[in-house]
């Protein structure tokens, strides 16, 4: 999640630096302050998650979509829902960072 939203950020920035900060904003459609809040929340709920079924904070939990008695089905974990978190964390951290440096230039 950490790499990959450094990496996402990335052609924003380049967006950014060639084409200038309004017109990255732009294209993001979404404030990069919202997408941090959301998914600092989508991380959160992952760790909740495990509550709910009685173990300890941020253990994982799995659902099997469509098992069936000869097949485990599609497997989902709390993990890839606290990754894509993360994700957004810094996705909307580092665009944030970057577009108030160069809006102050």
């Amino acid at each position: 999640g950490f790499i990959g939203g450094l990496i996402g950020a990335t052609g924003f920035v380049l967006y950014a630096i060639a084409c200038g900060t309004e017109d990255a904003r732009a294209a993001l459609r979404v404030a990069p302050e919202r997408i941090a809040m959301a998914g600092l929340g989508i991380a959160l709920a992952a760790g909740v998650a495990a509550v709910l079924f009685g173990d300890a904070f941020f253990t994982g939990q799995w659902l099997f979509l469509g098992a069936t008695e000869d097949d485990k089905g599609l497997p989902l974990s709390t993990v890839l829902v606290f990754d894509i978190g993360v994700y957004l964390v810094v996705f909307g951290a580092i665009l944030s960072l970057v577009f108030a440096l160069e809006e102050s230039i």
